[in-house]
């Protein structure tokens, strides 16, 4: 169920750059070019100036980006609305890898996550980003026709161990 959502938070996270340096262990952060998205990870919240969701048993809700978060998981599948759009996102974990495919926000998402890379499609975008670090991830991304070289992404443990709450918080903040 926590993998779910923060695939969840993850697609949230991606609205707007924030300001705050990363924690090395408490923050999920990602850098590009042009902006720094970060935001703080707890056993039952992620928060930033943007984003402010809680976790509950299966449930994740709140607010981010301005647009409210209402989502629940069963059975490994993350359902419900952000903003007025549709959440149905199938999380799975294979060997190690943690799969998300379906929609987020109403768009398409299918991207995996492994000790070794990030890749797949999240929204508007594409990633590749193979690991540098146990917890640092770099390579490339393009957004609609701009292509990115230089994005890189951290990802605390404690969030790395939690599928749902991993795919929750990647699905918004990659799709920025």
């Amino acid at each position: 169920m926590k993998t779910s959502l923060l695939t969840a938070l993850g697609l949230l996270a991606c609205g707007s750059a924030l300001a705050a340096p990363p924690s090395p262990n408490q923050d999920l952060t990602l850098k590009t070019r042009d902006r720094s998205l970060s935001m703080r990870v707890t056993d039952d919240n992620l928060s930033s100036s943007d984003v402010q969701l809680s976790f509950e048993h299966d449930t994740v809700r709140g607010k981010a980006f301005g647009r409210p978060v209402d989502l629940t998981e069963k059975d490994d599948v993350l359902k419900g609305t952000y903003g007025q759009k549709p959440v149905n996102l199938k999380v799975t974990d294979h060997e190690d890898t943690v799969v998300a495919v379906g929609t987020f926000g109403g768009q398409v998402s299918n991207f995996q996550v492994s000790p070794q890379q990030v890749t797949g499609t999240v929204g508007p975008c594409s990633y590749e980003l193979l690991i540098t670090r146990h917890d640092r991830y770099e390579g490339w991304r393009t957004c609609g026709d701009r292509k990115d070289d230089k994005v890189s992404l951290f990802i605390p443990a404690s969030l790395a161990d939690e599928e749902t709450q991993l795919a929750t918080a990647l699905s918004l903040l990659l799709a920025q």
